[in-house]
């Protein structure tokens, strides 16, 4: 009698414990792996490397025209991104593949004020500096992010590491509409600057514009605008995240991973 209740309590312990244990695995986050390739590239590709020269050579170029042609002598400007634009946060993309949870990983990440420069990137700010145009570092890290932010800028030795250079997304960009747009910030460059270039890895880093991805995801725009690529907007590479991922993902929030990857292959053009 007693082996047969023996018999019994360890069954139910065993159906606890399986189920206990499955539903901690289905819990558990599952790892970012459509990213593997993306920061792979990032990472170790020559060609990644070599697109950034390009973007930071192309734009020195721009900057020596408008320098030359600006016989009045106004206040130039040159407006850039911060992320995958001026500093690398690929390791932080490692990171998530690895688990991290997003918001407070990234706030790890950013306190950290460890991010390199990418390549040609400290370069072309200096030579800004040297022909007297100031560079403003538009930014969608939030103002609680402002000091890590610039510590970081300063630390790698960029110019004009300073507050008041530094925009953040609760600065104007609000007034847009649209928190996440940078439209705002660049108006209150614009103020006291003429801006003859805008350097960026995502489209509404150069104009309101590229705003709207809904429409052919956002390639009419580029169309309808392609003169000023090479000209006045610098694209710099960023296969990792962007705004191009939303309209791929139908703009539904809170996807899993195994979703994405089934809406991804699902978009993507065969023969």
């Amino acid at each position: 009698m007693k082996l047969k209740i023996y018999s019994a309590l360890f069954f139910t312990l065993l159906l606890v414990s399986c189920g206990t244990s499955k539903k901690t695995s289905n819990s558990a986050k599952i790892p970012d792996d459509k990213l593997v390739m993306a920061v792979a590239w990032y990472q170790h590709s020559a060609e990644m490397a070599a697109l950034y020269y390009q973007g930071f050579n192309i734009a020195s170029q721009r900057l020596d025209e408008a320098v030359a042609l600006n016989k009045a002598g106004k206040s130039l400007a040159v407006v850039v991104d911060i992320d995958e634009t001026m500093l690398d946060n690929s390791p932080f993309e490692t990171a998530l593949m690895n688990n991290a949870n997003f918001s407070e990983g990234w706030n790890d990440w950013t306190n950290k004020a460890e991010a390199k420069a990418l390549p040609g990137a400290l370069e072309f700010a200096n030579y800004a500096k040297s022909k007297k145009v100031d560079v403003f570092y538009i930014t969608n890290r939030n103002d609680s992010e402002r000091k890590p932010t610039l510590l970081n800028l300063q630390k790698v030795g960029f110019p004009f590491s300073t507050d008041d250079h530094l925009l953040t997304r609760s600065d104007p960009s609000a007034s847009t509409g649209n928190t996440s747009s940078k439209a705002g910030r660049r108006a209150k460059v614009a103020e006291k600057h003429e801006i003859i270039l805008l350097i960026g890895d995502n489209l509404n880093d150069f104009s309101e514009m590229f705003e709207d991805r809904k429409t052919n995801g956002g390639k009419l725009a580029v169309d309808r605008n392609r003169e000023d690529f090479g000209r006045k907007f610098i694209v710099l590479p960023n296969p990792m995240y962007g705004a191009w991922e939303k309209p791929l993902y139908d703009y539904r929030e809170g996807l899993s991973e195994k979703e994405k990857t089934q809406l991804l292959r699902g978009k993507l053009k065969g023969e």
